[in-house]
């Protein structure tokens, strides 16, 4: 059965996440974690003010929390009717990503979601901080983004996004063939064409991509780089209404340069497209 953490600040973009993967592997019942780390709480309170009683503020703090996430899973259930998910709650006072990528090896955890943004982070942007941070140091297991408060559809329409500059294998791009199978999806692999023509390099990337996705429905769209790289891919997305986006992060990747841009444009302020962060290779 696979394992699925969901991080949650108890805010409605994080429900959705939640309801989004649930949704996501109805067919394949699968363990859900549903995760909330009291860190931020616990700095306010173990000043030293209250150094005295600070273990005690703590297990409060926990408990309420675990209260919290009990609600959530109870209100999924009720939303779903029917379901053969099972759930596990778990809270904790270490930060977020130390606590998630803890539990990816203790939980044997095989999927990460989580919202885009969570409830203190600005509207006008296209990734909030935990969200920004969890893609920087998750590195073992896929993460999937989820826009706020998107409502679940289907995954029909798949994007890829590769510049072809580094080889790839079979176990990073399993999660994306097992979505594209759970639904039936086509997969469109996007490209921006920087150069006229692929070095040696990008070719046998390429080639080696086209090795692991034989017998396989995608397709190869080469787009023109009429503006930044990401700017390109995002109007891309948004234009034809892709159900999903895949991308490899790398520390040079185009979403290192998305989300060091801070996009501010109109596109990315109605991304509506959930984000798929295969695991690296590194």
């Amino acid at each position: 059965m696979k394992t699925i953490l969901i991080p949650t600040d108890f805010s409605k973009n994080a429900y959705c996440a939640l309801f989004y993967a649930a949704k996501l592997f109805e067919e394949e019942p699968a363990r859900f974690i549903i995760f909330n780390s009291v860190e931020g709480q616990v700095s306010k309170l173990t000043s030293a003010v209250y150094t005295g009683n600070s273990e005690e503020l703590i297990n409060g703090l926990l408990k309420a929390s675990e209260a919290e996430c009990l609600a959530v899973q109870h209100k999924l259930v009720g939303d779903l009717e029917t379901t053969k998910h099972t759930f596990k709650i778990i809270t904790t006072s270490f930060s977020l990503t130390q606590a998630i990528n803890e539990l990816i090896t203790l939980e044997n955890v095989n999927f990460v979601v989580m919202g885009s943004k969570g409830k203190t982070d600005t509207e006008k942007i296209f990734i909030g901080s935990n969200s920004f941070r969890a893609i920087k140091t998750i590195k073992e297991v896929p993460l999937l983004i989820i826009p706020d408060e998107l409502d679940f559809k289907a995954p029909e329409k798949i994007g890829f996004a590769s510049g072809f500059k580094r080889e790839y294998s079979k176990k990073q791009l399993a999660p994306l063939k097992e979505v594209t199978k759970l639904f039936n999806a086509k997969t469109t692999v996007v490209h921006v064409n920087e150069e006229e023509k692929l070095n040696e390099v990008q070719l046998a990337n390429l080639h080696n991509l086209l090795e692991i996705s034989k017998n396989e429905d995608f397709e190869l769209n080469w787009l023109p780089e009429a503006r930044s790289k990401a700017e390109t891919i995002m109007e891309y997305v948004y234009e034809e209404q892709l159900d999903l986006l895949a991308i490899c992060y790398y520390k040079h990747s185009f979403i290192s340069n998305l989300l060091r841009e801070n996009v501010v444009k109109e596109i990315a302020y109605h991304m509506r497209t959930p984000l798929l962060v295969l695991p690296s290779i590194d």
